[in-house]
């Protein structure tokens, strides 16, 4: 028998999933953007219908030889979703300098500047919160997955309920080590760098376009208009009451954008990400109810043009993937961290049919085979489509980059 649980990935995060079943009862929402369901033993698998995914599985393209990384709470890998898998050794636990040490030991150690960034081993990881173990079932699952044969870096950077997102960013060069060819982060926080009188955080992200790495990102679940919040940002948070900016989500889960550049927007930069959205199966922006019961949902690129460009969309209502506390039980979960995985696992899937191929190459091809032909496709909230592996995997690898 189903039975509804407040989910255990609950958390007030943009960029972090919440949600319930289409199937299931009415659901009980959650602060993580919706619901759980745990369902036992069955799952479904509809998401991947949704992209085609089957026909890479149907002909064994199933990511081997490719190195993803994931940014997230950790994995269980004892879940049944991972049978005979193995994380590669480099896998760990993370925070940031400033996260691991104190104050005084800080100016002791005359700690500064984007040092502060980087990353201190605090030992293996470990799936103690849910969140990492349901993304990467989306990617790596046997049967909910996208590409169950990929080798997996799990980064662990959640050292509470929350991400430590300076962390993720003092990483990125590490992972250029690891010979990692795509990054999946569904989190909040890393899909722009602070350009301020404080400090330029740009120098963090450099290893991606050096290294050649795809940077896949979660969006956000709060409905916001990515163009409105980012580059127009009309709300001057500042000069509203504290009541006026609790009611406005921009002020509420952003903050004054005018000191920070967006990956999306830099020319050296945008080709080694992707923003990724969530749809439902029919293709619909997704919906999610917050724990206050305020109806929000999937972030869209809006109207710039250069968002839009960098910005596809993906199945994120009411997916399965694998429950963290036992190693057979699937939660339904739904949010934009289910849809950007699901992204990252196809990149893995292009990128070992066509292994001479830039992975910068991969992303675009992505982007240029989503599926737009249906008649409520919409770039300002669709960005370049809907995935669709079957076409990516159909492409004349001679059009794009080798590497």
């Amino acid at each position: 028998m189903n039975k509804i649980i407040i989910s255990a990935l609950a958390i007030t995060l943009t960029a972090c999933g919440g949600g319930g079943s289409g199937s299931a009862p009415a659901p009980t929402p959650n602060n993580d953007g919706g619901n759980g369901e745990i369902r036992t033993p069955a799952f479904s698998t509809d998401h991947l219908k949704t992209i085609n995914a089957d026909y890479a599985h149907n002909r064994s393209i199933e990511g081997a030889g490719v190195t993803l990384a994931v940014f997230d709470s950790g994995v269980n890998v004892n879940h049944d979703e991972f049978a005979g898998k193995t994380l590669n050794p480099n896998s760990g636990s993370y925070v940031s300098a400033i996260s691991a040490h104190t104050l005084d030991e800080i100016e002791d150690m005359g700690l500064s500047g984007l040092d502060l960034y980087q990353p201190v081993a605090t030992g293996d990881q470990e799936d103690v919160f849910g969140h990492g173990t349901h993304v990467t079932s989306m990617a790596w699952g046997e049967n909910v997955g996208v590409a169950p044969e990929a080798d997996v870096i799990m980064m662990d950077v959640y050292a509470t309920t929350s991400p430590d997102s300076l962390a993720v960013k003092g990483l990125i060069s590490d992972l250029a080590t690891m010979d990692v060819d795509f990054i999946n982060a569904s989190l909040t926080g890393v899909d722009y760098f602070e350009n301020s009188e404080f400090t330029n955080e740009r120098p963090l992200y450099e290893a991606l376009d050096t290294a050649d790495m795809g940077f896949v990102v979660a969006s956000g679940n709060f409905g916001l208009d990515m163009t409105e919040t980012f580059i127009t940002n009309p709300v001057n948070c500042g000069e509203l009451s504290d009541v006026e900016r609790q009611d406005n989500l921009t002020c509420t889960f952003t903050f004054d954008a005018t000191s920070v550049d967006l990956l999306a927007k830099d020319a050296d930069l945008a080709d080694n990400f992707l923003w990724v959205g969530a749809v439902d199966n029919n293709g619909l922006p997704a919906e999610f109810m917050l724990a206050d019961g305020t109806e929000a949902g999937t972030n869209v690129p809006g109207s710039d043009a250069d968002i839009q460009a960098r910005w596809i969309s993906a199945p994120g209502s009411a997916v399965d993937g694998a429950f963290f506390n036992t190693d057979t039980d699937y939660l339904a979960v739904s949010g934009t961290s289910q849809a950007a995985p699901l992204v990252t696992g196809a990149a893995a899937l292009v990128k070992g049919q066509f292994p001479t191929l830039s992975n910068t190459a991969v992303l675009q091809i992505l982007l240029d085979t989503a599926d737009s032909s249906f008649s409520a496709y919409d770039p300002a909230i669709h960005g370049q489509g809907i995935l669709d592996i079957e076409a990516a995997l159909n492409i004349d690898p001679t059009n794009y980059e080798a590497l």
